[in-house]
């Protein structure tokens, strides 16, 4: 819930002295206002806090008591579920109130006076430049509560590291981009040197085949179109080409005597392979 608390304050929420018997703020006198909110953890709880501006101290020096003003979603047990909205926060005195939970104190005070204050005998209360910076570390306030990217982008110390961050961001960019053509261009030249040495290739694996099926295979080898070039590539497309051929005379199996040219009917009819092979274009 301290997490919820810390999501839904914002800046220039307004301080009131008391509650009222509802939230609103209309008629209300306000004493002050959000400036900063955080969270921190402190003596082992987390905490969260909240920097307000009062413009005048009278009204508020003795009151030392937070209490938010907030619409809120409670269960059947009267629990508190989640929080919709803080309107307000009501300042009290702890001399005749206590805080609804521990911990709802004001933590300090820090006043500043410039050159033109009235009252020189509070000159001795300024707070330095290094009192202020020292006091925000102890809060553990960051960077990027205070200020934003763009804040920090035109600062002349800063505003140099997004420049170089940006430069680099770009140079890897086009390295990448580069990087990329070159493997592209690489696996191109490799795969032509394959296609080129692919029928070399061919031949070596074809050695114990017979000529019939060199042929075949021959007439049907792509090497473009074969996705692995190396040797466990080509012999697997052997193996297919063989298994293909196969089929195929199954196919042109013909048992009536073929007439060759210049031939007789008498003579022996053509084998299966042959016949295939004739129809396939191969012979």
């Amino acid at each position: 819930m301290i997490r919820r608390i810390a999501e839904k304050i914002k800046e220039g929420t307004k301080f009131f002295l008391g509650h009222r018997i509802d939230n609103a703020n209309e008629g209300r006198e306000s004493v002050g206002e959000v400036v900063s909110s955080f969270l921190k953890e402190m003596g082992g709880r987390l905490s969260h806090i909240i920097v307000g501006h009062f413009p005048n101290e009278s009204k508020v020096q003795n009151m030392d008591i937070c209490s938010m003003e907030a619409d809120v979603y409670t269960d059947d047990e009267n629990i508190v579920g989640d929080i919709h909205e803080i309107s307000g926060i009501a300042l009290a005195s702890s001399d005749t109130k206590s805080p609804a939970f521990p911990g709802a104190l004001r933590l300090g005070t820090v006043q500043c006076f410039d050159e033109s204050d009235p009252n020189p005998s509070q000159k001795e209360k300024i707070v330095t430049f290094d009192e202020i910076k020292a006091a925000v570390r102890s809060m553990n306030i960051f960077p990027n509560q205070l200020y934003t990217v763009d804040d920090l982008k035109n600062d002349r110390v800063f505003s140099a590291v997004f420049t170089e961050a940006e430069s680099l961001r770009n140079s890897n960019t086009k390295l990448k981009e580069q990087n990329a053509e070159i493997q592209k261009k690489s696996g191109e030249v490799v795969h032509e040197l394959d296609v080129k040495n692919a029928t070399a290739l061919l031949d070596t694996h074809m050695k114990d085949l017979t000529e019939k099926q060199k042929t075949f295979i021959t007439g049907r080898f792509d090497p473009k179109a074969i996705e692995k070039l190396d040797d466990d590539g080509i012999k697997a497309f052997i193996e297919n080409a063989k298994k293909e051929f196969a089929e195929t005379a199954k196919l042109f199996g013909i048992e009536k005597i073929e007439i060759r040219p210049g031939g007789k009917e008498d003579e022996e009819p053509s084998s299966m392979e042959d016949q295939a092979l004739k129809e396939l274009g191969v012979t």
